[in-house]
């Protein structure tokens, strides 16, 4: 688009994803000049022309420059971890204000968040795989609905939950402790703002995060894992 312009994609409320063209973005009197930095909440006007791919940005207010996300290499690759989840999970124009209003929530939380961040992005994708329909079931065996909460079981992917030892020992998946499950379970229970307060031991950590990556790539479609979310497992060496 020229060399003072820019490609972006937000996730609006009233919309869904849109991509969008920034004319003179880049230039040194640009009227766009520090709102469109990735993470940032925006208010913007732009012209609405359903039969073009790229919409023309009109206007941007900054609302929340999530200040204490730059720089902070943790939350950085978290909250992209965050969106780049969404724009792969979530296609085409269509309007989900409960999905914007998680994101919103989460990305809050993440940049005012000085316990265990990875919380909260474990708090988005178990709210985000509810609001996608897959809502998975954690504290019971899926066959004879024996609790969970003390043995653990086999995690099976494709029916959104798990089979008790005895169930699953002849059709195998991924073995999770009971531990884990209460914290997955809590996760769908607790409050944004509590998740910071999370101590999981390395071996939940694992758990939780097989778990999480199998059950996406099960229910969406080309669902690849994260170039964000490698990012931070590989900076934070944990």
């Amino acid at each position: 688009m020229g060399e003072t312009s820019q490609i972006l994609s937000m996730y609006t409320k009233d919309f869904g994803k849109v991509k969008f063209v920034a004319k003179g973005s880049r230039g040194p009197k640009s009227k766009f000049k520090g709102c469109l930095e990735p993470l940032t909440h925006l208010k913007i006007i732009f012209y609405d022309k359903r039969t073009r791919d790229l919409q023309l940005l009109s206007k941007a207010d900054l609302l929340d420059p999530h200040l204490n996300i730059l720089g902070n290499m943790e939350k950085t690759t978290l909250g992209m971890a965050t969106l780049e989840l969404v724009d792969r999970a979530v296609a085409g124009q269509e309007s989900f204000p409960e999905l914007f209003l998680l994101i919103v929530s989460v990305l809050n939380s993440i940049n005012l968040e000085q316990g265990f961040v990875e919380g909260c992005f474990w708090y988005f994708e178990s709210h985000f795989i509810g609001l996608m329909g897959y809502k998975p079931k954690w504290e019971s065996c899926l066959d004879c609905h024996k609790s969970l909460g003390t043995t653990g079981g086999y995690f099976q992917p494709q029916s959104g939950g798990l089979l008790w030892n005895r169930c699953g020992s002849s059709h195998g998946g991924l073995v999770v402790q009971g531990e884990t499950l209460e914290i997955l379970f809590w996760l769908q229970k607790s409050q944004l703002s509590e998740v910071g307060s999370l101590s999981p031991t390395t071996a939940q950590k694992a758990e939780i995060r097989k778990m999480f990556d199998l059950y996406f790539r099960t229910h969406i479609e080309h669902m690849k894992s994260l170039n964000s979310l490698k990012l931070y497992y590989d900076l934070s060496n944990k």
